[in-house]
C-alpha cells in the first residue's frame, strides 16, 4: 500500500490539524444506511478495490465512522497517550468527547446513542484491499477491530466509572493507519456536516499534496 511519502504537519494537532488514512482519501464508506441493509459493498479507484464487508446488522455509513477513523489514525500517528502501542488498545473516555468537541459536536447522551452503534459496525468490518497493475496484484485483508468494550450510557461521569471504554485494534489496522496518512485542518472539518463533503476535502488535501 506504500506508494507515497509521508507527510509531515506542525506540531499540537489538537488545536489545528488530524490525519486521515491515506485509503479514506481515496474510497469511501457508504453515506447512509441502504434499504436493504448491505453487508458488503466494493469501491474502486483506478488500479485500487476494497471491499468492505461487516457481521454486524449493516456496514458502518455516515460521518461517525469516518470522523472516528480520522480520530484513531491522529491518536496512532502522534503517539497519543490514550493509545497503548504495546496492546494496540484506544481509550475512548474522555479524549475522545474532547476530539468531538474540538469538531463542534455535542457530546451528550443522544449523540453517544447515535455514534455507538456505527462504532460498534466500524469495529467489526472487514478490509478487503486489493491493487492490481501491470500484470501485478497486492493483496491485503483485515478486521479493524480484535476487541472492543464501550458502556457510555452509564450515569456517573466516563472519568468516575470504573468501566474503561476501550478498543484493540488488530495490527493490520495500526499498519493500514500508520500508511502514509494525510493532515487535514480541524477547523475545517468542524465546518463540514455531511459525510461527502468529508470524502471530498479528504480526497482534495492529499491530492493537493503532490501537485506541483
Amino acid at each position: 500500500m506504500n506508494d507515497s511519502t509521508d507527510i509531515e504537519i506542525p506540531d499540537d494537532p489538537w488545536m489545528s490539524h488530524a490525519f486521515i488514512s491515506k485509503l479514506m482519501t481515496q474510497v469511501s464508506l457508504p453515506y447512509k444506511r441502504s434499504k436493504n441493509s448491505l453487508k458488503e459493498v466494493i469501491r474502486r479507484n483506478g488500479t485500487l478495490s476494497v471491499i468492505f464487508s461487516t457481521t454486524a446488522d449493516c456496514l458502518p455509513y455516515g460521518k461517525y465512522p469516518r470522523l472516528f477513523e480520522m480520530y484513531a489514525c491522529t491518536m496512532v500517528k502522534t503517539n497519543d497517550p490514550s493509545f497503548d502501542p504495546k496492546t494496540n488498545t484506544l481509550n475512548l473516555g474522555t479524549t475522545f468527547r474532547q476530539f468531538l468537541r474540538l469538531l463542534n459536536i455535542e457530546v451528550g447522551g443522544k449523540s453517544l446513542k447515535t455514534i455507538k452503534p456505527q462504532l460498534e459496525r466500524l469495529f467489526d468490518c472487514t478490509y478487503h484491499i486489493v491493487n492490481k497493475k501491470d500484470g501485478e496484484s497486492h493483496g491485503y485483508n483485515f478486521v479493524v477491530a480484535t476487541k472492543y468494550d464501550i458502556d457510555w450510557l452509564r450515569n456517573e461521569p466516563q472519568e468516575n466509572s470504573l468501566f474503561q471504554n476501550t478498543v484493540r485494534f488488530s495490527q493490520e489496522y495500526i499498519n493500514y493507519l500508520c500508511d502514509s496518512p494525510v493532515p487535514v485542518d480541524l477547523s475545517m472539518i468542524a465546518s463540514l456536516n455531511s459525510p461527502m463533503s468529508l470524502d471530498v476535502y479528504w480526497w482534495l488535501a492529499r491530492r493537493y499534496s503532490y501537485l506541483h
